[in-house]
């Protein structure tokens, strides 16, 4: 698909991968929709695109929010093209000390806000029997990583709802993507749900959100299954499903926690 003139609908769009996106695709002349919580910045970056953009401030948590989208992209554009779910939030936690309504909140944003707007958007891609779907999840919906069990676990749960969809949705000529971003400059992190207590004894780089944008764009125009940022993240999510007992290794190695005095914590031995 070229993205040129279709009417994207982008979550998460006041910051980060969302913001980036939105730039890239408005660069490429498609109509984006922007939305996410945040009004002013959601209003700042739309002055910002250039051609048609739509600012909708919403919450994809909230189901009657994604039927109000859509209805209103329909009444606008009469028409949804691609849909980009990209809204997330993250937890960090052992998962010793997961609490449920942390869980519960993680999961109201990735993994029902997509099904939310995926709902809401489909009748209408179906009509007309052409669109894309894309799900933005991680690495860690095939690997977890310690201290972050909770927020793989959302984003295991998104993966396994867009691969039954893909299948699903076969032959209608809408094609469902997921993007497996890794490590991304953002300030993600900064607002994580839990008691934030990871610490990494290496901390790779990271990628600027510019670069999973132009994967997220590359995606709408090839249309993969999957689509990974890096080759180093697709081999080492490879490496470590191939050679699990290696990667627990390395992982308690790399991950510990600290406690809010800043000691470290051992929950193989709690007395440590």
């Amino acid at each position: 698909m070229d993205p040129a003139g279709k009417v994207v609908i982008i979550t998460g769009a006041s910051s980060g991968i969302g913001a980036a996106t939105a730039r890239a695709l408005a660069g490429v002349g498609a109509h984006v929709v922007l939305t996410a919580r945040d009004a002013a910045r959601l209003n700042d970056l739309a002055c910002q695109l250039s051609g048609r953009v739509m600012a909708f401030p919403a919450n994809v948590a909230d189901p009657t929010e994604m039927q109000r989208l859509v209805a209103e992209v329909i009444k606008v554009y009469q028409r949804i093209d691609v849909v980009i779910n990209n809204a997330g939030v993250g937890l960090a936690s052992p998962v010793a000390q997961l609490q449920p309504t942390d869980l519960r909140a993680a999961l109201d944003v990735n993994l029902f806000g997509p099904l939310y707007l995926t709902q809401a958007a489909l009748p209408h891609m179906q009509r007309v029997r052409r669109g894309q779907i894309l799900f933005v999840s991680s690495v860690v919906g095939l690997r977890a990583l310690p201290y972050a069990g909770g927020y793989a676990a959302t984003k295991a749960a998104l993966d396994r709802l867009s691969e039954a969809l893909r299948v699903e949705l076969r032959g209608s000529g809408i094609t469902v993507t997921l993007v497996r971003p890794g490590t991304t400059r953002t300030a993600f992190n900064a607002h994580r749900l839990g008691v934030h207590g990871d610490v990494r004894r290496f901390n790779p780089p990271g990628i600027a959100p510019e670069r999973v944008a132009e994967t997220i764009v590359r995606a709408i125009r090839r249309e993969p299954r999957v689509a990974y940022v890096t080759w180093s993240d697709r081999l080492a999510v490879g490496m470590a499903l191939l050679l699990p007992g290696l990667a627990d290794r390395l992982l308690a190695r790399l991950f510990v926690w600290r406690d809010s005095e800043g000691k470290g914590v051992s929950y193989a031995n709690p007395e440590r």
